[in-house]
């Protein structure tokens, strides 16, 4: 990320973007059966170069919303999720140059340069704590019709940040992965009903220690920012593919999402 700052450089940048795609979702606490159809997501991003180690770390905030319309495969019966996941990462810079909050500048030497394109590369990797609530709700179920969805886990992030020079023009172009490692989640047990466990207070087990085995998840985000004036039209990718398999219930959500949205530089 940012390195060697000068004052006149970009050192945050706030991001909107929407989106829609499809989703595919299994929770066998409510069906053993596939549901799938539209996701709508809106995402906000807030990012900033800090003072940390030599300015090498930036903090990335980021609030990520959706809501899918699910059916299953005959289309006579509908799921309804929604989930809200805020993370905060600090991501340390493996690429000592100037930053890429600054998308302004443009070296004086030929684009096909090595120097060029070194300094066009960014990698940055970090950890990032985040936290989710989210839910599924089956029209069919009339018993246990819903299911919670809640975890506070710790990620690993990998960032690949590129300016791309197009039209003596920079296009910031960005690759983030994130990959959850270990913390702690919400599952009823197999079996269990929401009024055993909350109306009778019969807990069992259902505070669970979560990690990469039992939650092989991951998330991928794909930006490219088209400058426009003072701002950036930002246009993307989310493809999120989370699992679990927590007290005998199995449970995965799939999604893609196209994005559009407006990014500033500041």
């Amino acid at each position: 990320m940012a390195l060697n700052l000068k004052a006149q450089e970009p050192q945050a940048m706030r991001s909107n973007m929407i989106g829609a795609g499809a989703s595919n979702v299994l929770d066998t606490y409510l069906s053993p059966y596939n549901y799938s159809g539209l996701d709508i997501r809106f995402m906000h991003e807030y990012m900033r170069q800090t003072s940390l180690m030599d300015n090498k770390v930036a903090f990335q905030s980021l609030w990520d919303a959706n809501a899918g319309l699910l059916e299953n495969r005959v289309g006579n019966v509908n799921e309804y999720a929604f989930g809200l996941r805020y993370s905060a990462a600090w991501l340390y810079s493996l690429t000592p140059q100037s930053s890429l909050l600054n998308s302004q500048s443009s070296p004086s030497f030929s684009p096909r340069s090595p120097r060029v394109i070194s300094e066009s590369l960014h990698l940055s990797l970090g950890l990032q704590p985040s936290a989710y609530l989210g839910g599924i709700y089956n029209s069919r179920n009339g018993n246990n019709p819903a299911q919670l969805k809640a975890d506070i886990m710790l990620n690993a992030v990998a960032m690949l940040q590129y300016r791309l020079r197009l039209f003596k023009k920079v296009f910031p172009l960005r690759y983030q992965l994130t990959v959850p490692l270990l913390g702690i989640a919400y599952s009823p047990n197999y079996g269990q009903s929401y009024y055993e466990e909350f109306g009778l207070g019969n807990y069992d087990h259902n505070i669970c220690f979560a990690h990469i085995a039992n939650m092989p998840s991951m998330r991928h985000l794909l930006t490219l920012d088209i400058p426009i004036r003072r701002n950036y039209l930002t246009i993307g990718w989310t493809g999120q593919f989370n699992q679990a398999k927590l007290n005998g219930l199995k449970y995965h959500s799939y999604s893609n999402n196209l994005l559009i949205g407006l990014t500033k530089r500041f």
